[in-house]
């Protein structure tokens, strides 16, 4: 069997779906809770096998599949001992990129 070389990111998307995959076989309702997911994208992550995500994941090649939460850096700043409790009460949103805005006219561009 040859030696399979995976970047980063690759590694990254193998790590977190293998995760969320195995969360969602023993419970898809914590699943979907924990990691945003619906009822149908937990059912079809546990019904993978681990050959399948490795494949997808090395087909997928460096595309990250999971953005950071949009307060990545004030929760990273936060006394680790608080750490846990603050994330229950803050749930996770995930970091969308600034639109573009028309200098005329103020408005966002598509």
């Amino acid at each position: 069997m040859g030696k399979l070389e995976l970047s980063q990111v690759q590694i990254a998307n193998l790590n977190m779906l293998i995760l969320i995959a195995e969360c969602a076989k023993h419970d898809n309702a914590i699943a979907c809770s924990r990691f945003g997911l619906d009822a149908d994208q937990a059912e079809f992550l546990a019904s993978l096998a681990l050959q399948d995500i490795l494949s997808l994941v090395t087909h997928l090649g460096d595309e990250c599949l999971f953005p950071p939460r949009a307060d990545l850096v004030q929760v990273l700043a936060w006394p680790p001992q608080l750490a846990g409790a603050l994330l229950m009460v803050h749930p996770a949103q995930a970091a969308r990129p600034v639109r573009p805005v028309c200098p005329v006219d103020g408005s966002a561009l598509p």
